[in-house]
């Protein structure tokens, strides 16, 4: 059989133990609420970087379309000069 010390050392012990076992969950609630905060801000951040690639996207596609577009009017602008060239040196 256990003495009154023993059993008031045990109890002692069970305490501590419940009390570091509950701040350790107290811990773990916060660092939960930290990462869950965190998660968000990542996706919110990922969405606004996805828009920012789309509109990135259109932006490059539409330059491309201008770039042909002055490709053409530079290859057309230069077969003119060819064809007043010619008809020059034929007057």
């Amino acid at each position: 059989m256990m003495s009154q010390d023993q059993v008031d050392s045990v109890v002692c012990s069970v305490e501590s133990l419940l009390a570091d076992a509950a701040q350790m969950q107290t811990q773990c609630r916060e660092q939960s609420e930290q990462l869950a905060a965190a998660a968000a801000q990542l996706r919110e951040e990922s969405q606004c970087l996805r828009e920012q690639c789309e509109a990135t996207q259109l932006d490059m596609a539409r330059m491309r379309r201008q770039l042909e577009e002055l490709l053409d009017t530079k290859a057309a602008f230069e077969a003119r000069e060819r064809q007043t060239r010619k008809l020059s040196k034929q007057l």
